[in-house]
């Protein structure tokens, strides 16, 4: 039904997102998809998670919300490391 690449990992595999109905239900994927060396076509690998489509805007105001907290953590960790940044040595 629906099908987009988002990024490519540093292993050369593809995390694409689908959205695809198994009987008379809807279910989005994501995962990773590795290319077949022999015939160029990219196949789903068992790395990955699906779920019903009726879940996705819960599923996307969760990853909002992780997403706002590791942000939190980032600036937390580049203002921690600033504070270490010390310089002993004394001036002559």
């Amino acid at each position: 039904m629906y099908e987009a690449p988002l990024y490519k990992k540093p292993n050369g595999n593809l995390v694409k997102v689908t959205l695809n109905n198994f009987r008379d239900t809807i279910y989005v994927h994501i995962r990773d998809y590795q290319m077949d060396g022999d015939s160029g076509y990219w196949y789903p690998t068992k790395t990955g998670y699906s779920f019903f489509a009726e879940e996705i805007d819960t599923i996307i105001k969760g990853l909002s919300e992780v997403s706002e907290a590791y942000a939190k953590y980032c600036r937390q960790q580049e203002f921690l490391e600033e504070q270490l940044e010390f310089n002993f040595e004394e001036e002559e």
